[in-house]
C-alpha cells in the first residue's frame, strides 16, 4: 500500500473509511495531505525524554515553516506540501497557520483558558486542514469557511473523546472557565467529585460542535458530487463519535469511544440514502459569527471581527 494511504488507514480510520467514496485521483492527494499534517502533528505531540530532542522537533517545524514561506526547501514535509500547492493549489498560508499552532503547542503546555482560545486552537490545528483539503477535493472557493467549520467541529469531537488521554500528557483543551480552572493533573486523577463537572464541560463542547457541523453541511454543495459523498460520510462518522460519547452520559473518565465498522457502515448507508443526521440550516451565506475569533485567519469568514 502507498505510504500515504497506509498512514491514513492506520491513523485516520474515519477518513480512510470515507475516502472509499471519493474520486481515486483525489484520494491519493488527500492521503498525501493527511500524511503531511499527521507528521507535522506528531512532531508537536512528541513527549521525548531528552529536552534536546524536543528542541530538535521544534527546530524542524520552524525549518519547514521557513521553507514553505520561501516556496523552496529540502525537508520531505516541505517538499510534499509545496508539490501539493503547485499541482493542486493547496493553500500554503493555511499550512503556515497550522505549523504556527503546532509550535505554540510545543512551546507551552496546552491549557486552554477560554472558549475563544478553544476556537482559535481548533482553527489552528484543524480548520487549516479544511482550507487545504478544499483544493484537493475540487471544492469551490465559497466552501472555504464551511470547510474550516468541519475541521473545527471534528477537532471539538477529538477533544471531547480524548479528555482523559490528553490529561495524562499534561494537556487540557477544555476551557478552564468551564471547569473552575481544574488542571490537567486533576483531570488525569479521575476523582469522583470531578466527574459531573467535566462531563458537563464535555456536553457543552459537543453542543458547540453541532453549530459547526451544521454550518459545514451548508457548504457541501460547493463540493463536486462524488467527493461530496465522501465528505458527508466523514462528517457523519466523526460526529457519531460524539453521539456515542453522549449516550454514555459523557463518561469522559472511561477513556476513548469509537464508532465500530458496523456503525460506520450504518451511518454511511443512511448518509448516502439522504438520511444523514447533520442538518444544514440552509443559510444563503456563511454565518460570520462562527468565525468572530478567527476572522483574520486564512480562509476564514471576515464578515464579523472580534472586538479589540
Amino acid at each position: 500500500m502507498d505510504p500515504a494511504r497506509q498512514t491514513l488507514a492506520q491513523h485516520g480510520k474515519s477518513f480512510w473509511f470515507a475516502s472509499r467514496f471519493m474520486e481515486r485521483h483525489d484520494t491519493d492527494d488527500a492521503a498525501r495531505l493527511y500524511m503531511a499534517c499527521r507528521e507535522l502533528d506528531d512532531l508537536a505531540d512528541q513527549e521525548l525524554p531528552d529536552p534536546q530532542q524536543n528542541e530538535r522537533a521544534r527546530d524542524r517545524l520552524m525549518t519547514i515553516r521557513r521553507e514553505i514561506q520561501a516556496r523552496r526547501g529540502h525537508d520531505p514535509l516541505s517538499l510534499n506540501l509545496l508539490d501539493l500547492s503547485t499541482r493542486r493549489g493547496v493553500d500554503l498560508e493555511a499550512a503556515t497557520a497550522l505549523i504556527d499552532a503546532l509550535i505554540r503547542d510545543v512551546d507551552r503546555p496546552a491549557t486552554v483558558a477560554t472558549e475563544a482560545e478553544l476556537l482559535d486552537y481548533c482553527y489552528g490545528v484543524a480548520g487549516t486542514v479544511g482550507v487545504m483539503m478544499c483544493a484537493v477535493i475540487g471544492a469551490r472557493p465559497e466552501a472555504s469557511a464551511h470547510a474550516i467549520d468541519l475541521g473545527m467541529a471534528m477537532q471539538m469531537t477529538n477533544i471531547a473523546r480524548d479528555v482523559l488521554e490528553d490529561a495524562g500528557q499534561g494537556r487540557r483543551y477544555l476551557p478552564g472557565e468551564w471547569l473552575e480552572q481544574r488542571s490537567a493533573t486533576r483531570l488525569a486523577a479521575t476523582r469522583q467529585e470531578d466527574h459531573a463537572a467535566v462531563a458537563a464541560a464535555v456536553e457543552r463542547l459537543l453542543h458547540l460542535s453541532e453549530a459547526y457541523y451544521c454550518s459545514a453541511a451548508d457548504g457541501f454543495n460547493y463540493i463536486p458530487r462524488r467527493n461530496r459523498r465522501a465528505i458527508r460520510v466523514a462528517a457523519e462518522v466523526y460526529r457519531g463519535i460524539g453521539r456515542r460519547l453522549a449516550r454514555s452520559g459523557h463518561a469522559w473518565h472511561q477513556g476513548r469511544v469509537h464508532v465500530p465498522l458496523g456503525g460506520k457502515l450504518w451511518l454511511a448507508t443512511r448518509t448516502l440514502g439522504g438520511q444523514g443526521d447533520i442538518r444544514a440550516p440552509g443559510r444563503a451565506r456563511h454565518d460570520p459569527e462562527l468565525h468572530r475569533h478567527i476572522a483574520h485567519r486564512p480562509g476564514a469568514d471576515a464578515g464579523v471581527r472580534e472586538m479589540p
